[in-house]
């Protein structure tokens, strides 16, 4: 309990950044309407949306150094209040690394290479390599990445996507789990995810849904979460990059499973109303309409559900 009112404190403490002023990343748009000027814990951090396709992101957005230096020294402390995986964030990971396995392995194939891009404490990576795969992850924070290896054995580059060392053509499988939304430019991290695979490759991306009436109004934004996407516009930036979804695994909401094409999708902006919708959306699911109704009272119970079930499972493991 201690940890977790620490943790809500250390996650308010404000990142500085200067940052400055980008196009759109997905159809290069300027135009862009305010939807928030602050995060979740009241700092102020500025939040538009494309008025051309929707895409919802961080502008003034912070520049590639202070993005690299939050990620490698901040972000886990931020996140977790911790500089390795606590029980609980491990206990978690075990059981997302067991669902992810079941998201691609429909395209999994005996030998396949496997790469996890953003691995963390390096569970998903651990449990791909004992099924039998050969797996790579990829980690910027140095002392999660040091865990991994020192844990569990695995390989694990201890480096941004950007100067991660993989060869072109060599990956049968990518996974990138809550990953791309902290990324400066998805856009340009999916095309290097299709350099780095193989023909008839697949990618499994998996980000926070932004429209979604269960989560709180005030909680939409943070500053580690530069973009935030809809099913609609990550379908389109997987089609701008050079992917497509299958009708056989189409996914649930914003958790989908992309095959790799030979090229992109030239007329990839299939989902004109985006803006429109998430427009509507922001103005007329406020704070008040949400205390309000029953959603926030039952999700409490359900997270104190949670927490007591995952509190005993820890001791049971000691």
């Amino acid at each position: 309990m201690l940890r977790d009112v620490i943790s809500t404190f250390t996650r308010m403490k404000r990142y500085k950044f200067t940052g400055e002023s980008n196009p759109c990343d997905l159809c290069g748009s300027v135009d862009r309407d305010v939807v928030g000027r602050r995060d979740r814990y009241g700092n102020p951090l500025q939040t538009c949306l494309c008025r051309n396709c929707g895409l919802v992101f961080t502008s003034p957005m912070p520049t590639d150094m202070e993005v690299d230096n939050f990620y490698r020294r901040f972000y886990r402390k931020s996140y977790h209040n911790a500089y390795k995986p606590t029980a609980k964030a491990l206990l978690r990971a075990e059981r997302g690394a067991a669902s992810r396995f079941e998201a691609v392995r429909p395209v999994l194939k005996r030998g396949a290479r496997v790469l996890d891009v953003g691995s963390a404490s390096g569970n998903f990576v651990r449990f791909m390599t004992d099924q039998g795969f050969e797996t790579i992850g990829i980690e910027p924070n140095q002392a999660f990445a040091e865990y991994s290896r020192s844990e569990f054995g695995i390989n694990v580059q201890a480096t941004i996507w950007q100067e991660a060392e993989i060869k072109n053509g060599s990956i049968d499988v990518i996974t990138a789990n809550h990953v791309i939304e902290h990324f400066r430019s998805p856009v340009a991290a999916l095309q290097t995810f299709h350099l780095w695979l193989k023909p008839g490759g697949a990618v499994y991306i998996s980000v926070p849904n932004i429209y979604n009436p269960d989560r709180t109004p005030y909680g939409r934004f943070h500053f580690a979460h530069i973009y935030n996407f809809t099913r609609e516009t990550l379908i389109m930036l997987a089609l701008k990059a050079g992917f497509e979804m299958s009708e056989d695994y189409p996914g649930d909401g914003t958790n989908i499973l992309f095959l790799r094409r030979d090229v992109p999708v030239k007329n990839w902006q299939i989902y004109p109303d985006v803006y429109t919708n998430l427009k509507t959306y922001f103005a007329t699911y406020t704070n008040k309409r949400y205390f309000f109704s029953s959603k926030p009272y039952k999700r409490w119970v359900r997270r104190m559900r949670k927490l007591g079930g995952d509190m005993i499972k820890a001791r049971t493991d000691r």
